[in-house]
C-alpha cells in the first residue's frame, strides 16, 4: 500500500521524519518511500492531491487548531476518519473533549486514541471512562515505548523492524483504522 503524508503542523515533525527516512533509503532503497509535503492548514484543499497510486493519505494537524478553526473543521469533514490523539491526564481530556464535540456536531467519523498510555496509573481507567463519555475511543492504545521514538528519530516506523515491541500494537491499530475506513 502506498502512503503519503501532509504536514500541516508548523513544527514540521512529520516532514522532518520523512527527510530522515529519505536518508535511510539512500542506504536501504528497499525501505518503502513515504513522501510527506508541508502545507498550511488554511490552504488544505490544495494540499490534498495524492500522488499516483496513493491509497492512504495521513494528515498531521497542528496541536492548536484554534488559529485555523474553520479550516480544521472543513478538513475533518472531508476525511474518511479522524483520530484525535490524547494523553491520559485531566488536562488532555479538557483539551480534546470540546474538539470531539465539534467533530460530532459536524458528523465527522472520529475516535480518541490514547497516546503514551500507561495502564498502571491510578487515573488511567477514570480518564478512559471520561473519554468514552465524549466519543468513540480507539480500542488500541499507544504505550510509552522506547521503540516508538527511537525508530521515529531514525526516519523509520516500528513496523520497519522485525521484532519491535510495538509491532503488534501498530499492526492492530492499522487493522482498526483500515476497518473503519473500509479498506
Amino acid at each position: 500500500m502506498r502512503a503519503e503524508g501532509v504536514d500541516f503542523d508548523p513544527q514540521g515533525t512529520l516532514h522532518k521524519w520523512a527527510i530522515r527516512r529519505e536518508r535511510v533509503r539512500e542506504s536501504f532503497p528497499e525501505c518503502p518511500e513515504v513522501p510527506v509535503r508541508e502545507a498550511e492548514l488554511g490552504n488544505w484543499r490544495n494540499a490534498l492531491k495524492p500522488g499516483e497510486g496513493t491509497q492512504l493519505l495521513v494528515l498531521d494537524t497542528p496541536p492548536s487548531i484554534e488559529v485555523h478553526y474553520s479550516a480544521a473543521i472543513s478538513l475533518c469533514t472531508s476525511a474518511d476518519f479522524v483520530l484525535v490523539p490524547t494523553g491520559a491526564t485531566q488536562d488532555d481530556v479538557d483539551s480534546v473533549m470540546p474538539w470531539m464535540a465539534t467533530l460530532a456536531s459536524a458528523e465527522v467519523k472520529a475516535a480518541f486514541i490514547l497516546n503514551k498510555a500507561n495502564r498502571r496509573t491510578k487515573s488511567y481507567e477514570s480518564i478512559r471512562a471520561k473519554l468514552l463519555q465524549g466519543g468513540a475511543l480507539c480500542p488500541i492504545e499507544i504505550p510509552l515505548l522506547e521503540d516508538i521514538h527511537v525508530s521515529a528519530g531514525k526516519g523509520l516506523g516500528v513496523l520497519d523492524f522485525n521484532r519491535g515491541r510495538a509491532n503488534d500494537t501498530f499492526e492492530a491499530l492499522w487493522s482498526y483504522v483500515a476497518r473503519e475506513v473500509g479498506l
